[in-house]
């Protein structure tokens, strides 16, 4: 594992262990272990989205110089979207259709929204590959575009709420002090899921002493949370700057 795989994975790990043992949360979950993706950004949930800001073309062509052959195909189909021919309807965050020029003009921000990087990473397993787009202002937002039956749809998520996305489409959602959550999403026209399927706690130890509590797929796993991250978390996907 590469040094930037393994300081990506303790940095998650040590601001996990910051609140082990000093918080305890519950996280309601349906019977099939699946929720709806939750919306921190109430505040920009809002029924018109006036635009307040002069945002200047943004070179794709950048982008797609630095993609493979396969992922310049997939990029092509989100483009109309992202010149702004087109509009992607946008689950959660506002239910409503959006040009991606309203998006970026509804980010509260002092400056102009500015792309931190874009990945192409297949979430679900249908569809293709989703396209990512990471925008720093505003806290940090995830744009995650996908495709289904010729239309585009999206969804925004905060930076906590959609961490170390791997190229298999694995990330990590939000969890309280203490907790972590191991997450897939689904989207299609359907609207949007998270699906959990791992989570880490701090419980307290009969010697009173406090430690970590792995479960996967409902399991119990004996193993320390760094070993098991590197495992399933040293993969990250490659974004383009």
């Amino acid at each position: 594992m590469n040094i930037l795989k393994r300081n990506t994975i303790a940095l998650i790990i040590a601001a996990y262990m910051v609140g082990c043992g000093t918080k305890e949360n519950d996280v309601e979950e349906t019977k099939d272990n699946t929720a709806v993706v939750e919306d921190d950004s109430e505040e920009q949930n809002t029924s018109e989205l006036e635009l307040d800001g002069d945002f200047s073309e943004i070179n794709w062509n950048h982008y797609a110089e630095h993609m493979n052959s396969e992922d310049q195909i997939d990029f092509q189909e989100y483009l109309s979207v992202l010149n702004d021919d087109e509009k992607f309807y946008c689950f959660d965050w506002c239910d409503k259709e959006l040009a991606f020029n309203e998006y970026l003009a509804s980010i509260e921000s002092e400056k102009q929204p500015d792309i931190e990087g874009v990945t192409l990473v297949d979430l679900d397993d249908q569809n293709g590959k989703e396209l990512v787009i990471c925008i720093y202002e505003g806290g940090g937002n995830y744009l995650i575009l996908s495709r289904d039956a010729g239309k585009i749809y999206g969804t925004n998520l905060g930076a906590r709420q959609f961490e170390n996305l791997q190229k298999d489409g694995k990330y990590i959602g939000a969890g309280g002090a203490g907790d972590l959550y191991f997450c897939r999403m689904k989207i299609d026209s359907n609207g949007v899921e998270r699906i959990t399927f791992g989570e880490v706690h701090g419980e307290k130890k009969e010697d009173g002493s406090y430690g970590d509590r792995l479960e996967v797929d409902g399991q119990v796993v004996n193993k320390s949370l760094q070993d098991w991250m590197e495992e399933n978390y040293g993969n990250p996907a490659v974004w383009i700057q």
